[in-house]
């Protein structure tokens, strides 16, 4: 499962309704506390939600160099037609990746490979380098992949050419530039494909390195550093107007190699409202537990703007409905549903009593022992830290299957900072 956005809908609605139901002394701090806290806190996951959008990734290249098998690597899933010999794509039409179980959706296109000696069958237009230019201009993708065999890098002027003149002519038009990368593909083809993987064949790893850096030295002659301190023949971040990195990548079908390091490569150069379906899609835990730590500090600034009027805590059960969505979302990120039930599970876990049939205003009551009490009221800071300090003890419980309390997390906070 994932962040179903028709369901996220529905608990949003549920999180509003149970705010409303809660009973309080002071009903002047409610409606200021559901303007300064829970609106903002809604709005944020409506906005991820509601505005998230499929990525638009644009693939282009030479014929033989890989594109379909890269698509396919990173979709981990065939969804593209390999051929080895003959040119394969005839145009440069979109077209949607679905990933149903993670209710998330690409958008791909799989330019026709430039310098072509013959066309595709089934293609119209005569001239390859036209409609990738059509494509990147009228599809404005959110990255680019530009596909080099890495057993051919010794010919590629011609190709370098062609992007910096696509791209010089997108931003005139469209005023700004599209993140670009280097995939270096068929790494395994390179030299002795006997020599595999190079994490255990030092000189495999060497004659990797040996490329990134005669590309990034001699034909590109940019600054670098390594994407990975410890590998860094797995690529380098680049500075150039051209190019944000370069990245050798291995795409056989069920043994990929370094395909991790370029999808967490694009996802970091996505747009926001398009990083949810990438990740989503790819189920990976790790890009997906950095989207849960956003939120958990997106929700404890939010908690926080209770600012000079605290809580009383007779009325401490109003930040429960905030955090009871914040823990739905990041139990959805991390491959449950986005409801109230995934929260009660937390809680269930945590010691909370969350019994069957118990309403939700009762679970709040019930909740609201996660919060210390801290004297007669629950301040700005209170508020603050206890919403995060929960937040990371429900991203432990359904990332890392580990049950720490919240006290857990703020006792190791208040350790570091007096360190």
């Amino acid at each position: 499962m994932a962040i179903n956005k028709q369901k996220t809908k529905e608990l949003l609605k549920t999180i509003n309704e149970l705010f409303d139901s809660i009973p309080v002394q002071n009903e002047a701090l409610k409606a200021k506390v559901k303007k300064m806290v829970l609106g903002p806190a809604l709005e944020d996951i409506r906005k991820l939600v509601e505005e998230s959008r499929p990525p638009v990734l644009l693939i282009m290249g030479r014929s033989g160099h890989g594109k379909s098998s890269l698509i396919n690597a990173l979709a981990q899933k065939d969804v593209a037609i390999v051929n080895d010999i003959k040119p394969q794509e005839p145009g440069s039409d979109p077209y949607y990746i679905t990933f149903e179980e993670s209710y998330a959706t690409w958008k791909v296109i799989d330019s026709r490979g430039v310098f072509e000696s013959t066309k595709p069958d089934g293609s119209i237009q005569e001239d390859a380098i036209e409609v990738l230019k059509n494509s990147i201009l009228t599809q404005k993708p959110d990255v680019i992949l530009h596909a080099i065999s890495t057993p051919e890098t010794r010919n590629l002027q011609k190709d370098l050419e062609l992007l910096e003149s696509i791209k010089k002519e997108f931003e005139k038009k469209h005023s700004y530039n599209i993140p670009t990368m280097i995939v270096l593909t068929k790494a395994d083809t390179f030299e002795n494909p006997r020599q595999w993987p190079p994490e255990n064949m030092p000189k495999k790893a060497a004659q990797i390195d040996d490329v990134l850096q005669y590309m990034t030295n001699d034909v590109l002659k940019v600054e670098k550093e390594p994407i990975n301190l410890n590998y860094p023949y797995y690529g380098y971040n680049i500075k150039s107007n051209n190019y944000i990195g370069i990245i050798p990548v291995a795409s056989i079908k069920d043994d990929t190699w370094n395909i991790d390091t370029l999808s967490d490569f694009i996802g970091k150069n996505l747009s926001e409202e398009a990083q949810l379906d990438f990740f989503q899609a790819q189920q990976r835990k790790g890009p997906l537990k950095k989207l849960s730590s956003n939120i958990i500090d997106r929700f404890s600034t939010i908690a926080g703007g209770i600012g000079v009027t605290p809580i009383p805590i007779a009325d401490i059960a109003l930040l429960i409905p905030v955090q009871l969505l914040m823990i739905s979302i990041i139990g959805a990120l991390s491959g449950r549903q986005a409801s109230k039930e995934t929260a009660f599970e937390y809680l269930t876990a945590t010691g909370i009593n969350v019994g069957a049939g118990m309403g939700l205003r009762e679970v709040a009551r019930q909740a609201s022992k996660l919060i210390p009490g801290g004297g007669l009221a629950i301040s700005a800071t209170i508020a603050s830290t206890s919403t995060w300090a929960i937040g990371k003890s429900a991203e432990a419980y359904f990332f890392n299957n580990e049950i720490k309390s919240p006290d857990f997390f703020k006792r190791k906070e208040k350790e570091s900072v007096e360190k």
